[in-house]
């Protein structure tokens, strides 16, 4: 298997804090709420993969409280080292590759993890082989399918869809990430033989500058000299495509974050 490594890993600290802070505060909301509904409690051992930013694997210690655990795990921690809960344990962690306790944790969550591995079911097997019986998986993955929408409803955003469309191609034929991940999820959690199974997703629509747009707009200047190397899009289109991403008279739709979860049987 290729090295995995995430695509914004050597981008300068502060400009991927800013996006990752971005991303907290826009997708956090929806997270907590179906953690909430999961009935994640004090005294629960739960496991953050991918924690990034840490701000979920800081929610989670708060809600579990002394008498509970999380472990929160990325390939890259430099954004995590600050946490300083007793109860919330830091590890540099690849999960393809390391190991993990078996049957320890009531919670095992990640999000937008899976879509950047290339053995995501490897991935999600020694997830789901951490949970102890009963215990709650929660996975979380976007699907960019919704882009595919901006010209139905605004023509001349046609040349903006058309780089999108050779960008998606491109990154899912060269493994660096699969755009339309999360509508998978379902099938995957069903596969582990898991009880109690839920899938949905959501979107909404967004102007030019507001918090969502600048997630996408930082993404893709990380992706920026690939594109252009790539030919996924020369100068102009990627300064147009800029340009429309501050535009607040432009109206997009966000890409469809999709969550599923299950429980781990018992016996």
């Amino acid at each position: 298997m290729s090295e995995e490594k995430y695509f914004a890993s050597d981008h300068e600290s502060d400009f991927e804090r800013t996006r990752l802070a971005l991303s907290e505060s826009a997708y956090d909301p929806d997270t907590i709420r179906q953690l909430e509904a999961l009935g994640v409690s004090e005294g629960w051992r739960c496991l953050e993969v991918g924690a990034g930013g840490g701000s979920i694997a800081q929610w989670l210690a708060k809600k579990v409280g002394p008498s509970g655990t999380v472990v929160a795990i990325d390939m890259n921690v430099r954004f995590l080292r600050h946490l300083a809960i007793p109860h919330l344990e830091v590890r540099e962690h690849n999960i393809l590759n390391d190991p993990l306790e078996a049957g320890s944790y009531d919670l095992v969550h990640s999000r937008r993890m899976l879509m950047h591995l290339r053995e995501p079911e490897k991935a999600l097997k020694k997830m789901a082989d951490a949970l102890r019986p009963g215990g709650w998986l929660f996975i979380e993955d976007q699907d960019f399918a919704s882009t595919f929408c901006i010209a139905l409803t605004d023509p001349s955003l046609e040349a903006n869809l058309a780089v999108a469309q050779r960008l998606f191609t491109h990154l899912r034929n060269q493994g660096i990430f699969d755009p339309y991940f999360g509508r998978r999820e379902r099938s995957l959690v069903e596969a582990l033989g898991f009880l109690d199974i839920g899938h949905e997703g959501w979107t909404r629509i967004f102007r030019g500058g507001e918090p969502i747009a600048r997630i996408t707009l930082m993404t893709a200047q990380a992706l920026r000299p690939m594109m252009l190397s790539a030919g996924v899009c020369n100068e102009e289109e990627f300064e147009d495509l800029e340009r429309r991403f501050l535009d607040p008279s432009v109206t997009r739709m966000d890409y469809i974050m999709f969550g599923a979860w299950g429980r781990k049987p018992n016996g």
